[in-house]
């Protein structure tokens, strides 16, 4: 149990930057860490500072839930890849980040604070859960 608990966490999706994928209210599991992430992973990232973005951070993220705002974004580039078009910044992803971007246009992600360091990422998403609402127009539809 303990494995577990230090291993994955749960968290509430708040905010519309993933939507259709994700819609405000539902849970993901979470298996915290930062390894074997490929591009379209979904992951869970510390919040950038709105003026400098990542670049000033200077530690890496909590791990705790409770330390830090997070977001959920969708990896669209591992080092060496192109930053995602509309990207303030140009040339490929820098070693030790990834350019993530949100599903909505309306996502403030890499293109406008640049690539996020692999030191900000909490963990990447297993498993979306249905919310009690999702669960409840299923069983209408059906």
């Amino acid at each position: 149990m303990w494995w577990i608990k230090r291993t994955y966490v749960a968290v509430n999706v708040v905010g519309n930057s993933m939507e259709p994928t994700l819609r405000p209210g539902a849970r993901v599991i979470v298996r915290r860490g930062a390894g074997r992430l490929k591009a379209n992973d979904l992951v869970v990232i510390a919040e950038p500072d709105p003026i400098t973005g990542w670049s000033q951070i200077g530690r890496p993220a909590p791990r705790s839930l409770d330390e830090s705002p997070w977001n959920i974004k969708r990896a669209v580039g591992m080092p060496g890849d192109p930053m995602p078009v509309g990207s303030s910044q140009r040339g490929p992803v820098p070693p030790g980040h990834i350019a993530v971007k949100g599903d909505s246009v309306y996502s403030s992600d890499s293109r406008q604070f640049g690539p996020c360091p692999r030191d900000q990422i909490l963990g990447r998403v297993v498993r979306v859960l249905r919310t009690r609402a999702q669960h409840n127009s299923a069983r209408l539809e059906a």
